[in-house]
């Protein structure tokens, strides 16, 4: 069963304005100014996939306005058995909720961001 654990990324995602998104081949930026208004820009690195919704689903514990990482992922299964990913590849599945706006997950390996 899926089950998140809050992260702390190095930024905040509460009341944030809607991100921009640029997808590259295995990588995503994202940027967005925060409730100070200032810009945060993230890089994401080995992505596999990624999705953007504005009506999110919330898992029990987990922030409306904050980031976790979700364990037991049937998404994150679902690329490692379709061939997308590799059996024990150090990807994770992120979530970032924008309250304010959406929430936008991602399958990646790392994650740099400047605020």
């Amino acid at each position: 069963m899926q089950y998140v654990k809050t992260v702390d990324p190095g930024f905040s995602t509460a009341d944030a304005e809607y991100p921009e998104l640029h997808s590259t081949t295995g990588g995503l930026r994202v940027t967005f100014r925060d409730w100070r208004e200032q810009l945060v820009s993230i890089e994401f690195i080995d992505v596999c996939a990624f999705r953007w919704q504005e009506a999110g689903a919330l898992l029990p514990n987990e922030p409306y306005d904050g980031s976790c990482e979700l364990f037991e992922s049937e998404w994150l299964d679902a690329h490692v058995r379709g061939g997308a990913i590799p059996p024990g590849s150090a990807h994770r599945h992120l979530r970032f909720n924008f309250n304010a706006c959406g929430q936008l997950e991602v399958l990646c390996v790392s994650i740099v961001a400047t605020a």
